[in-house]
Protein backbone atom coordinates (compact mmCIF):
# COMPACT_ATOMS: atom_id res chain seq x y z
CA UNK A 1 0.00 0.00 0.00
CA UNK A 2 1.76 3.38 -1.18
CA UNK A 3 2.14 6.05 1.77
CA UNK A 4 -1.28 7.61 2.41
CA UNK A 5 -0.21 9.10 5.88
CA UNK A 6 -2.33 12.15 6.91
CA UNK A 7 -0.60 15.62 6.20
CA UNK A 8 0.75 15.84 10.01
CA UNK A 9 2.17 12.14 9.57
CA UNK A 10 5.86 11.32 7.72
CA UNK A 11 6.19 7.22 7.05
CA UNK A 12 10.37 6.83 7.25
CA UNK A 13 11.39 3.80 5.86
CA UNK A 14 14.77 2.92 7.71
CA UNK A 15 17.59 0.51 7.01
CA UNK A 16 19.97 -1.85 9.47
CA UNK A 17 22.24 -3.32 6.97
CA UNK A 18 24.79 -6.00 7.75
CA UNK A 19 27.88 -6.53 6.21
CA UNK A 20 29.51 -9.49 5.93
CA UNK A 21 31.28 -9.69 9.80
CA UNK A 22 27.73 -8.84 11.07
CA UNK A 23 28.58 -4.91 11.78
CA UNK A 24 25.71 -2.48 11.37
CA UNK A 25 26.05 0.71 9.06
CA UNK A 26 25.50 3.75 10.56
CA UNK A 27 25.45 7.29 8.73
CA UNK A 28 26.38 10.57 10.74
CA UNK A 29 23.67 12.92 9.90
CA UNK A 30 24.85 16.70 8.72
CA UNK A 31 24.03 19.29 11.11
CA UNK A 32 22.31 20.92 8.96
CA UNK A 33 18.74 19.01 9.38
CA UNK A 34 16.72 18.09 12.35
CA UNK A 35 18.95 16.00 14.91
CA UNK A 36 21.97 16.97 13.14
CA UNK A 37 25.54 15.76 14.58
CA UNK A 38 23.75 12.48 15.90
CA UNK A 39 24.34 9.20 13.89
CA UNK A 40 21.34 6.98 12.22
CA UNK A 41 20.35 4.31 10.36
CA UNK A 42 20.00 4.84 6.27
CA UNK A 43 16.61 5.77 5.30
CA UNK A 44 14.07 8.02 4.69
CA UNK A 45 10.79 9.24 3.31
CA UNK A 46 8.44 7.16 1.58
CA UNK A 47 6.66 9.45 -1.39
CA UNK A 48 3.08 9.18 -1.92
CA UNK A 49 3.68 6.85 -4.65
CA UNK A 50 6.08 4.19 -3.22
CA UNK A 51 5.86 1.48 -0.99
CA UNK A 52 7.74 1.50 2.15
CA UNK A 53 10.37 -1.61 1.04
CA UNK A 54 10.67 0.23 -2.34
CA UNK A 55 11.66 3.72 -0.78
CA UNK A 56 13.85 1.76 1.81
CA UNK A 57 15.95 0.11 -1.43
CA UNK A 58 15.98 3.14 -2.84
CA UNK A 59 16.82 5.39 0.06
CA UNK A 60 19.48 2.52 0.75
CA UNK A 61 20.93 3.05 -2.73
CA UNK A 62 21.00 6.85 -2.89
CA UNK A 63 22.66 6.98 0.60
CA UNK A 64 25.20 4.77 0.29
CA UNK A 65 25.72 3.45 -3.30
CA UNK A 66 24.99 -0.17 -2.13
CA UNK A 67 22.22 -2.97 -3.08
CA UNK A 68 21.21 -4.82 -0.10
CA UNK A 69 19.70 -8.42 -0.27
CA UNK A 70 17.63 -10.78 2.14
CA UNK A 71 15.07 -7.59 2.88
CA UNK A 72 12.86 -8.27 5.83
CA UNK A 73 10.37 -6.04 7.25
CA UNK A 74 11.87 -6.37 11.16
CA UNK A 75 9.05 -4.11 12.78
CA UNK A 76 7.61 -0.36 13.48
CA UNK A 77 7.24 2.63 15.83
CA UNK A 78 5.98 6.05 15.79
CA UNK A 79 7.72 8.83 17.65
CA UNK A 80 6.72 12.51 17.67
CA UNK A 81 8.82 15.41 16.70
CA UNK A 82 7.41 19.45 17.34
CA UNK A 83 3.78 17.87 16.99
CA UNK A 84 4.55 15.79 13.29
CA UNK A 85 4.51 12.47 14.06
CA UNK A 86 7.34 9.93 12.38
CA UNK A 87 5.90 6.55 11.82
CA UNK A 88 9.13 4.42 11.22
CA UNK A 89 9.31 0.84 9.76
CA UNK A 90 12.99 -0.63 9.80
CA UNK A 91 14.39 -3.22 7.34
CA UNK A 92 17.52 -5.21 7.68
CA UNK A 93 19.14 -6.47 4.53
CA UNK A 94 22.46 -7.93 3.66
CA UNK A 95 25.40 -6.77 2.29
CA UNK A 96 27.81 -9.27 0.47
CA UNK A 97 29.74 -6.61 -1.26
CA UNK A 98 30.75 -2.97 0.02
CA UNK A 99 33.39 -2.25 -2.93
CA UNK A 100 30.89 0.14 -4.59
CA UNK A 101 29.92 1.67 -0.75
CA UNK A 102 30.10 5.71 -1.23
CA UNK A 103 28.61 6.98 1.28
CA UNK A 104 27.02 10.37 1.00
CA UNK A 105 28.06 11.50 4.68
CA UNK A 106 29.91 10.13 7.53
CA UNK A 107 29.68 6.32 8.09
CA UNK A 108 30.90 3.56 10.26
CA UNK A 109 29.97 0.03 10.38
CA UNK A 110 29.52 -1.29 14.41
CA UNK A 111 29.12 -4.01 15.88
CA UNK A 112 25.52 -4.05 17.44
CA UNK A 113 26.93 -4.25 21.02
CA UNK A 114 28.46 -1.40 20.67
CA UNK A 115 25.51 0.73 19.25
CA UNK A 116 25.22 2.60 22.39
CA UNK A 117 28.34 4.23 21.62
CA UNK A 118 26.94 6.58 19.26
CA UNK A 119 24.45 9.64 20.20
CA UNK A 120 21.66 8.31 18.45
CA UNK A 121 18.05 10.43 18.18
CA UNK A 122 15.55 9.28 20.89
CA UNK A 123 13.32 7.54 18.46
CA UNK A 124 15.74 5.16 17.69
CA UNK A 125 16.13 3.42 20.85
CA UNK A 126 13.08 1.36 20.52
CA UNK A 127 14.48 0.39 17.30
CA UNK A 128 17.46 -0.60 18.26
CA UNK A 129 15.89 -2.86 20.89
CA UNK A 130 14.41 -4.72 17.98
CA UNK A 131 17.66 -5.34 16.70
CA UNK A 132 18.09 -7.39 19.70
CA UNK A 133 15.08 -9.29 18.66
CA UNK A 134 15.85 -13.53 18.46
CA UNK A 135 14.38 -12.96 14.78
CA UNK A 136 17.66 -10.29 14.13
CA UNK A 137 19.80 -13.47 15.72
CA UNK A 138 18.44 -15.90 13.34
CA UNK A 139 18.76 -13.64 10.37
CA UNK A 140 21.97 -13.17 11.32
CA UNK A 141 22.85 -17.34 11.43
CA UNK A 142 20.84 -17.84 8.52
CA UNK A 143 23.40 -15.17 6.50
CA UNK A 144 26.39 -17.87 8.13
CA UNK A 145 25.32 -20.40 6.16
CA UNK A 146 25.19 -18.68 2.53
Amino acid sequence: MPNIAPENTQVISLIAAFNQVHELLLLKRPESVQQGGLWSFPGGKVENDEMPLQAAVREFKEETGLKGTLWRHLGKSSHVYSGKTLNFLIFVCFCPDISNFTPESTAKWVSLNNLNDYAMPKANKELIDMLFMDEVDEYLTALNSK
